[in-house]
């Protein structure tokens, strides 16, 4: 028989191609399969983070040797806040029950830490009062006016009933006389705010809120035992989940109530809302999170804030409020001028956050000035010098090199496609060690001469329709990341692109608050770009991909980048985080922000090369990326 001629292969058309790397999964792990397919997952969390710290604070607090002791943790949730932070969770009848049972010579009863008695027998008490933890880490105490635990409180776990003599009954009756006396005249100077403002402020007030809470990231605070959040779940404020329209929204036709109709809460929520709006916009509104809303809170922000503004910037024109309880009025008065102080601080860069991710509270610090280079500043330079026209000891040599030669931003570097991505991986690489990281990462828009040429097309609804593939985040473990996994590369790799999406997605949030208001921008969801660095403690509590990659610590600086004569605030970062061991501290922030900073100058002159025809472009660090560099242990070389 003659032979057959073989059969012809069809090639794939690039379209089939495209659909095909499409369906497939993006974990690095499971790069071979198709996305979905895997039949269980590779971590279960239920339980982990902060779930599990109220189970542990619960347990720690009932084997507490007094009371004073039990609330100490309870309330701190076990030394994770602050007590003078925790406090303010407080209602005021609260706190003066937990002033009359913490009292000097108070004699423990049965059923308390250190008592005497049948444990569980109240007899002989004129009041028996819960201590427990809401799912939100608030401790709640009963007392005689509110004698019913909430559910949720309940559900989550009593830690102690403790009975109540007559001689507590007096001492905490004489205590909240000052309870309610500052609690009407609270209600009363709200009222007269609100009235003053008249019907076109009360509304102009509740549509400032209701746009503040839904630019800023989670905000949770409590008036009294009401939660008031923007939080997937239980949120009932204006947010990603909840639109400013929906009846189950606080804020939802307040304004368009006669004032007489308000409740005496809602008064006060929204008189200390706008105060803390009007002393410095959205953020300033995080520096709540975790406190009740109320004005002796809102005078002592007042007064830490204009403490650390006149620190820093010691000729600030900012009123001192006066000792003791300040009206409404003086706080009215006093919120512009920290309004005016912060802008010029937060455009020098001269505050900081410190982010307690506990309660998700943002306290504003002072970012102290530096002078020569710093450790990180050498050691990066050490490592970009053998790639560079020549070597430098300093970012600003650095840059005055690359300026020299113009061309090396876009010539394939090391392995790298471009000078650019080999400069930001190595950047980022050396950032790791040179921090004490385990995990560090920068990210960025892919195509700055795309961004350039829309911008000068004003083409906002172009922009604004991107998706996430149009951002990066190179994204590098450390050695010690390796061990904590196991030595796993592929469970490394899998947490390292977790973070790189996360990221591609966040610059794709922000990005639009920086383009004008057109129609096609305010259609868009997003949230405030990011201004200022921050130090977070405690953040592999909540968000779900921080307790799944166990991310405790971390020091961060958002960076702007000018594009075509327009500010993009937040379009690059550098970001370093540790699983264990210390806190990032205030010299180490300081490192992080002359890196992010040098890595946003090296994006400025990339948008300014597409001007001059030299267009560059970022198409590393996606997923084959980070499974090449961290699974096979090699840097891609692209084609």
């Amino acid at each position: 028989m003659p032979r057959s001629e073989p059969t012809a292969v069809m090639a794939k058309s690039a379209r089939r191609l495209a659909m095909e790397e499409a369906r497939r999964s993006k974990r690095p792990s499971r790069g071979d399969r198709p996305a979905g397919t895997t039949e269980q997952p590779d971590r279960v969390l239920d339980g982990a983070g902060f779930e599990r710290l109220l189970k542990q604070t619960l347990a720690s607090a009932r084997s507490a040797p007094s009371t004073a002791d039990m609330i100490e943790t309870l309330i701190t949730l076990g030394g994770h806040l602050k007590r003078e932070d925790a406090d303010r969770s407080s209602t005021r009848a609260e706190a003066a029950a937990i002033r009359m049972l913490t009292r000097a010579g108070r004699a423990p009863g049965p059923g308390e830490p250190g008592g005497t008695g049948k444990p569980g027998s109240h007899d002989g008490a004129v009041f028996t009062s819960s201590l427990a933890l809401t799912p939100h880490g608030r401790m709640v105490v009963t007392v005689p006016g509110n004698r019913t635990l909430p559910p949720e409180a309940a559900a989550t776990g009593v830690a102690a009933r403790i009975s109540w003599t007559q001689e507590d009954l007096d001492e905490y009756r004489t205590l909240l006389l000052e309870v309610d006396r500052r609690t009407a005249q609270e209600t009363e100077e709200c009222r007269a705010l609100l009235a003053e403002m008249g019907e076109d402020g009360r509304k102009a007030a509740v549509d400032t809120i209701r746009n503040a809470v839904f630019l800023v990231p989670p905000v949770m605070f409590f008036q009294g035992s009401a939660v008031y959040s923007n939080l997937r779940g239980d949120g009932n404020l204006t947010g990603k989940t909840l639109l400013p329209t929906h009846p189950d929204c606080f804020l939802h036709h307040l304004d368009r109530l006669p004032l007489e109709l308000w409740l005496d809460e809602e008064t006060v929520v929204i008189s200390c809302l706008w105060l803390l709006h009007a002393s410095g916009g959205p953020n300033r509104i995080e520096s709540f999170n975790g406190y009740q809303l109320s004005l002796d809170n809102i005078a002592d922000n007042f007064r830490a804030m204009r403490d650390v503004y006149t620190e820093a910037d010691p000729g600030a024109d900012v009123a001192e409020l006066p000792d003791g309880t300040p009206h409404v009025s003086q706080l009215r008065d006093l919120a512009p001028q920290l309004a005016r102080a912060r802008a010029g601080l937060v455009d020098n860069r001269r505050l900081h956050y410190e982010i307690n991710a506990t309660t998700r509270r943002k306290a504003e610090r002072v970012l102290p000035r530096t002078s020569g280079t710093s450790a990180q500043e050498r050691g990066i330079c050490a490592r970009l010098s053998p790639l560079l026209p020549r070597s430098a000891s300093d970012f600003g040599a650095v840059l005055t090199a690359l300026r020299e030669d113009r061309e090396w931003l876009g010539r394939p570097c090391n392995g790298s496609p471009t000078g650019f991505e080999a400069l930001i991986h190595t950047t980022v690489a050396a950032s790791v060690e040179l921090f004490g990281a385990d995990f560090a990462l920068s990210r960025g828009i892919r195509s700055l001469p795309k961004l350039v040429d829309a911008l000068d097309r004003q083409a906002w609804k172009e922009i604004v329709s991107w998706e996430l593939p149009e951002f990066y985040c190179c994204v590098v473990p450390s050695a010690n990341a390796l061990a904590l996994h196991d030595g796993d590369r592929a469970r490394v790799a899998d947490s390292a692109w977790a973070m790189s999406a996360r990221m591609q997605y966040n610059t794709w949030h922000v990005m639009p608050g920086n383009l004008p208001k057109d129609p096609a921008v305010q259609a868009r969801d997003f949230l405030a770009p990011h201004a200022l660095p921050d130090i977070a403690v405690h953040s592999d509590l909540h968000h779900r991909g921080h307790v799944a990659n166990n991310i405790r610590y971390s020091a961060r600086s958002p960076e702007q980048v000018m594009v075509a004569g327009l500010a993009f605030k937040s379009l690059t970062d550098l970001r370093v985080m540790r699983c264990e061991g210390d806190p990032f501290n205030q010299t180490e922030l300081l490192a992080v922000t002359q890196v992010a900073g040098f890595l946003a100058g090296v994006s400025q002159m990339v948008a300014e090369a597409a001007r001059d025809g030299r267009p560059v472009e970022v198409t590393a660090f996606d997923h084959h990326w980070h499974r090449k560099t961290i699974i096979d242990n090699v840097l891609e070389h692209h084609v």
